[in-house]
């Protein structure tokens, strides 16, 4: 039916928000254990390619701490 198709929100689609908009409303510095938990790949990884240079880090003394308005902008630009 015609009429159907013109209502506002007819064949609107919900998407659900992407990675990086979820991991930017985390509203705190990341884990390792966390991103990697985010990523769905293995801490080891994390850390792995954060040492590499790959991944944006803070580093607090010896912790390593990850902004998640940092990851998802590096996320979207990849």
């Amino acid at each position: 039916c015609r009429r159907t198709r013109n209502k506002p929100g007819y064949g609107a689609v919900n998407n659900p928000p992407s990675l990086a908009d979820q991991i930017e409303q985390t509203g705190h510095a990341l884990k390792a254990t966390d991103l990697a938990s985010l990523l769905s790949i293995p801490t080891k990884t994390i850390y792995r390619r954060t040492h590499a240079g790959h991944i944006p880090c803070i580093r607090i003394g010896s912790c390593v701490r990850y902004d998640p308005f940092v990851i998802a902008r590096w996320l979207r630009a990849r």
